[in-house]
């Protein structure tokens, strides 16, 4: 069985910039992504599978990109044959209020 990889980023990019980078990053390196939640404008967490020769390229891109990534979460090594299953959480840091959203009246 094989495990989840748990990555954890920070940035000061705008999260709109930073998501569609992640997602584009993903696409050029043979990946795709599986889910994504979206915690108001603070926090990011994106699912995604990526061929395991492919992990040292996302690391060092989105270092490039300034989304710095944990080394703590990465594995020692990444079986090249193998697809990796794993999520990336991203935190926000910025100077903007929590975003509101309106929520729909539902009768009943």
């Amino acid at each position: 069985m094989q495990r989840l990889m748990m990555l954890s980023a920070v940035t000061r990019m705008p999260r709109h910039e930073a998501t569609t980078l992640v997602f584009d990053t993903l696409n050029r390196l043979g990946g795709w992504v599986d889910d994504v939640h979206m915690y108001s404008n603070i926090m990011n967490t994106i699912r995604f599978t990526l061929p395991g020769e492919a992990l040292p390229a996302l690391v060092a891109a989105l270092a490039d990109s300034h989304i710095a990534i944990d080394q703590d979460g990465l594995p020692t090594a990444c079986p090249p044959d193998k697809d990796l299953s794993g999520s990336l959480q991203i935190t926000f840091i910025h100077n903007e209020p929590d975003l509101r959203r309106a929520i729909p009246a539902v009768p009943g």
